[in-house]
């Protein structure tokens, strides 16, 4: 009889038993959520394998080496020029800083967060911005020596004196391609994380600023590049400092602190940004003759470019084609200048909004939308809580018996249900402009 018993098949037999003993299956782990988990093994893993490589196959180092020092230097000189080998250093700094970044966050800022008796979030938040401001703050520092040490130091129209001389030195060089890096390191986290809110309008900033300066450095303009890259990272440094305050409940502090951001906003990116722009406008044409140069030598050729378009593309894929400047190129670098102000007047309009709030009474808040934790607060009847509300906000409520609570899960106990809500905890009672500020502007209220 035991051999004519039909056999149930695997599959049912698994989806009974998860009927029978109340358990459901684990969710499986998506690609970006592997992704994320795993930043530090995958960085170290790829750039383990990278020096092993070099180290190993001695016949391969000349394809490696660019991976791990800057290319194309000139001893007699002293100088370095730039070239396609400086996309795998870009590349690999990339992945370097992906797996700083989570080192910092996940092995000791985090803990030393944690280890303050800040709840998971906060800490995780904390972190995060811990990160950004020691990147801007060390990156800010290399940027301002550069700019103090050189000659277009408090003049402008010095920027375009040399141009279009190719050479720069090897700390130049190294800030210019590391900033690139961090940006399209910015480009990746911010698509394998959760999506926030300024999703679109981060990621066209980071495309157009990528963009801008990756054609500034192969057009050899240096001096601009790192004069707005020092204007725009000192705003990135007060930011995260004053949300630090906030997370460890320094109010008066993260205030002041987001007042300073907000004058060096204004004073950098409003006052002394403008003034470069227009620069480029008015001394740029005064300041360097229009025409094309020998890419290896700066040597004036012709006052006209010699073809309608392909001219512009010339020093993309050889230093030994001409490199042309013309007033169609100016006004394409000059509108991508444009672009990123405008973006910046939006930013500080909501800036503005919220130092309105806080000399109203309130504090500087964080818009970001990620998940809440889940914060238990003493039990309400459910008269005094509505569910709606209770959902929202993440909270555990205590029903009375046979009260039901649609969409929840529900675990009964001596007489009453145990109700926590799932999914977003913030209640969206406030959907206006100055909840969703781009850039995350502000600091985050006490849960």
């Amino acid at each position: 009889m035991a051999d004519t018993m039909p056999v149930q098949p695997l599959e049912r037999k698994e989806r009974n038993a998860y009927v029978s003993s109340g358990a459901r299956p684990a969710k499986e782990t998506t690609f970006r959520e592997w992704v994320v988990t795993n930043q530090i093994g995958i960085s170290l893993t790829t750039l383990a394998m990278l020096l092993a490589l070099h180290n190993l196959y001695p016949s391969l180092r000349p394809y490696t080496q660019p991976f791990f020092q800057l290319s194309y230097y000139d001893e007699a000189s002293n100088s370095y020029v730039q070239g396609w080998d400086d996309v795998y250093f870009v590349l690999s700094a990339t992945i370097a800083l992906t797996g700083i970044r989570a080192i910092a966050i996940e092995w000791v800022m985090q803990p030393i967060a944690r280890a303050s008796g800040l709840k998971r979030k906060n800490a995780v938040r904390i972190a995060e911005q811990g990160w950004m401001a020691m990147y801007y703050g060390f990156i800010w520092v290399v940027g301002l020596y550069l700019w103090k040490t050189s000659y277009y130091w408090g003049d402008f129209a010095a920027m375009w004196s040399q141009w279009p001389a190719r050479p720069l030195s090897g700390l130049m060089k190294w800030y210019l391609l590391v900033e690139l890096a961090f940006l399209m390191q910015q480009i990746f986290v911010i698509h394998v994380e959760e999506r926030r809110k300024d999703h679109v309008q981060m990621l066209s900033h980071h495309i157009i600023t990528s963009a801008l300066l990756g054609s500034a450095y192969i057009y050899a303009m240096y001096n601009v590049s790192n004069v707005v890259l020092c204007l725009m990272d000192i705003v990135d440094v007060l930011l995260p400092s004053a949300k630090i305050l906030k997370y460890l409940k320094y109010e008066t502090a993260c205030n002041i602190g987001f007042g300073l951001f907000m004058s060096t906003w204004l004073l950098t990116r409003h006052m002394i940004y403008p003034v470069v722009c227009w620069s480029v406008y008015h001394q740029l044409p005064l300041n360097l003759n229009y025409g094309c140069y020998s890419g290896s030598t700066s040597e004036f050729i012709s006052a006209e470019p010699p073809n309608s378009f392909a001219y512009m593309l010339g020093p993309y894929f050889s230093l030994d084609n001409p490199i042309c400047f013309n007033p169609t190129l100016k006004w394409i670098f000059l509108g991508l200048l444009l672009v990123i102000e405008s973006l910046s007047i939006v930013w500080f309009s909501m800036i503005v909004r919220v130092a309105y709030g806080v000399i109203c009474g309130g504090n500087a808040e964080d818009s970001r939308s990620d998940e809440e934790d889940e914060v238990e607060v003493p039990s309400y009847s459910a008269s005094h809580a509505p569910l709606h509300l209770a959902a929202k906000d993440g909270v555990t409520v205590e029903l009375v018996e046979g009260e039901e609570a649609p969409g929840l899960d529900r675990r009964r106990s001596n007489g009453t249900a145990s109700v926590r809500a799932r999914g977003r905890g913030r209640v969206p009672f406030d959907q206006s402009d100055r909840k969703a500020l781009l850039g995350r502007i502000g600091c985050e209220k006490p849960t």
